[in-house]
């Protein structure tokens, strides 16, 4: 699925609800950390790359082609057992869903 950062729990469920159900999904604040490049990316941003987005091809790389995982976060997600505190997001994706349908029902 996905790593995703977001300011709070409903933009997070928003975010999620983008690719999957965020009703299936579990959260856990994470601690300072990231995603880096070991090496130099060959990538340059903001991409302004020509896409073929039905297709899903682009022309340049986005430049987090074979990143890893700080060591912060390598320790929480893989090394230090319970070390988050994982959480179901299905109490924030209801509360979506519902302003989803209150939205449409509004567009009548």
């Amino acid at each position: 699925m996905g790593l995703f950062v977001a300011p709070s729990l409903s933009m997070l469920a928003a975010l999620v609800d983008e690719c999957v159900d965020p009703n299936e999904c579990e959260y856990a604040p994470a601690r300072m950390g990231g995603i880096m490049v070991a090496g130099k990316a060959h990538a340059t941003w903001p991409l302004t790359d020509a896409a073929d987005e039905e297709a899903g091809q682009y022309e340049n790389p986005t430049g987090i082609e074979g990143s890893v995982l700080s060591q912060q976060w390598e320790d929480d997600l893989r090394y230090v057992p319970a070390a988050l505190e994982w959480k179901p997001l299905a109490q924030e994706a209801g509360a979506l869903t519902k302003a989803k349908l209150a939205s449409k029902s509004h567009g009548k």
